[in-house]
């Protein structure tokens, strides 16, 4: 998985705190006292992003994936990973 895209499968690039280097990424970096859910999720799975999990997708990310464009891309993106 490419380090630009999240665990939950959000492209980083777009991001202005990604590409003015105030967020690494949610691969580099832990988040501390307000751990992204799926970034916790994928890593006590043993997982590289949301589209490897047997149950996605789960309830939690279901809201998550309608919030906008770029997580509704976001499921299109672990939609494809699942389906291989």
């Amino acid at each position: 998985m490419d380090d630009r895209i999240a665990y939950c499968g959000v492209d980083c690039r777009p991001c202005p705190d990604f590409t003015s280097g105030k967020c690494p990424g949610c691969r580099a970096t832990v988040w501390g006292d307000d751990p992204c859910p799926p970034v916790v999720c994928c890593t006590e799975k043993n997982i590289r992003a949301c589209g490897e999990c047997e149950a996605f997708p789960c309830a939690m990310m279901t809201e998550f994936y309608e919030e906008s464009d770029s997580h509704r891309e976001a499921y299109r993106r672990m939609l494809a990973l699942k389906n291989g």
